[in-house]
């Protein structure tokens, strides 16, 4: 059985009930449940939220709620430990759980199609934990990142003595996870051995490469527009999806069990 679990906390410093902010005539949190329902590989729809509009709401658009207790609610929790309660719970409630698709409430940049590939992806290869989509660094790739020091100058982040190149094209390419889906199997949750900050995902995740920043989560009004764009433009936002690739299957060979 292969279930979907969107967390969806109360409150927001940024946007006031972001995960129920009107989107089009839409709460929000109806897009990650649209897309999960969408999905033909998915069997269910969990919402794990502490919040009461989260939960009616959710409930309103057919999904079945996750209470948090009171140690996983408020602002300043550890989400991994959030996707650990509910995906427990969700094991104990239901019958063969196998994979676990994770969403989160505040985006709308998901969609059926995109959830099925990744989960496909777990069914062809055994050997994998999980697998989750990223987005290609650019002008953002982590040589060129920068603090500020005690004294408010820039200095490099991390170490001070590296020699970064300005022309981008020369680093190794990095990847960061792009607030689109994560796609794991239930046992990974207990393992903890996952890459960091990821510690749900196990040793072995696989990345599901998007063309473009597409899983940009809400945080300001500015990503609220971009939402709405998505929303308004579902075939040019279809196009650039269907160039979505997962790694190619065998460059895994060396992972088989």
């Amino acid at each position: 059985m292969n279930v979907a679990i969107v967390t969806a906390r109360a409150g927001s410093k940024s946007i006031l009930n972001k995960n129920v902010y009107d989107v089009l005539g839409k709460p929000m949190v109806y897009y990650p449940i649209k897309a999960a329902q969408d999905a033909i590989k998915i069997d269910a729809v969990f919402v794990s939220t502490d919040g009461k509009e989260i939960a009616e709401a959710s409930r309103a658009l057919g999904a079945t709620v996750i209470e948090r207790p009171d140690e996983l609610g408020g602002d300043h929790i550890n989400h991994g430990d959030v996707i650990k309660h509910a995906t427990q719970w969700v094991d104990a409630n239901v019958e063969n759980l196998e994979n676990v698709v994770l969403l989160l409430g505040n985006t709308v940049m998901i969609d059926g199609p995109t959830i099925d590939t990744a989960l496909q992806l777990l069914d062809d290869h055994p050997e994998l934990d999980s697998c989750m989509t990223v987005w290609e660094a650019a002008d953002d790739h982590p040589l060129r990142a920068m603090e500020i020091t005690q004294d408010g100058l820039l200095e490099p982040y991390g170490d001070k003595e590296r020699k970064v190149s300005t022309e981008r094209q020369s680093y190794q390419k990095a990847y960061y996870y792009d607030q689109g889906v994560w796609v794991y199997r239930k046992y990974t949750v207990n393992a903890q051995d996952g890459p960091n900050p990821w510690w749900w995902m196990g040793k072995k995740s696989a990345p599901i490469i998007r063309p473009w920043v597409t899983g940009r989560d809400v945080h300001t009004l500015f990503d609220m527009g971009v939402a709405e764009w998505w929303v308004k433009h579902p075939e040019e936002v279809a196009d650039r999806l269907s160039k979505s690739k997962p790694v190619l299957p065998e460059s895994l060979d060396r992972y088989k069990k």
